[in-house]
């Protein structure tokens, strides 16, 4: 698995890519790329991941019915 610094407890954007790419699910939840202690405890963290965006191609934060964060769904 791709690393930018081993000792850091954050996911990168190299390793959420390879995650995301090798894993059968083809999503790692936001919660997943930081550690404990930074995480709000609440619910602003669940349900969204990072998927593969099949509109612009790339990894992108997606919320819980798969709407990609990077385009204006809610507008």
């Amino acid at each position: 698995m791709p690393t930018n610094n081993p000792y850091s407890d954050y996911m990168y954007e190299d390793e959420i890519e390879y995650e995301v790419n090798n894993r059968d699910s083809g999503r790692v939840e936001v919660w997943e790329t930081v550690p404990s202690w930074e995480q709000d405890s609440g619910a602003n963290d669940e349900g969204y991941g990072y998927e593969s965006c099949y509109e612009c191609g790339r990894i992108t934060e997606h919320d819980d019915c798969g709407n990609c964060l990077e385009h204006d769904y809610y507008n």
